[in-house]
């Protein structure tokens, strides 16, 4: 299994330095940046590169943003017939999963599993602490 994540910025590399962090960086890992200084067309030349180089291989691509330029152009891609999976609002949870489920699982279960994750990890915290307050039951000693 292969993974590109694939951001506006600097994103990318943040991403991938948390994982480098956590648990070293996957030698099947890429990334993308689109930035200011990089032209749609060059971004597209690049994106082609990438995906022609990872053909046949199993790719899974994580965008930020769905309806972002990034995952515009890799749905574009998917569109002409390239193959990969394809997976927006990409977070750290997210990422860990498909990573650590791509050892042992096909892609489209690491996907499933990545989405649960990523999904799970994002929680109001302060709420969680009400909810824990609130259904606290103190019991009195006489």
């Amino acid at each position: 299994m292969n993974y590109l994540i694939a951001t506006h910025g600097t994103l990318a590399s943040g991403f991938k330095d948390s994982l480098d962090l956590i648990m070293g960086v996957p030698k099947n890992l890429e990334v993308f940046q689109m930035t200011k200084e990089k032209s749609a067309s060059d971004a597209e030349e690049e994106v082609k590169k990438l995906l022609d180089h990872k053909k046949g291989r199993g790719l899974i691509v994580f965008t930020d943003v769905f309806g972002g330029s990034v995952a515009n152009l890799f749905t574009q891609f998917l569109l002409e017939g390239y193959e990969f999976k394809l997976v927006t609002g990409v977070n750290l949870p997210m990422l860990l999963t498909a990573i650590l489920e791509g050892e042992t699982s096909s892609s489209a279960e690491a996907v499933k599993k990545s989405i649960q994750e990523g999904t799970q990890g994002i929680q109001f915290i302060n709420e969680k602490i009400k909810e824990v307050n609130n259904n606290d039951i103190s019991f009195d000693e006489d």
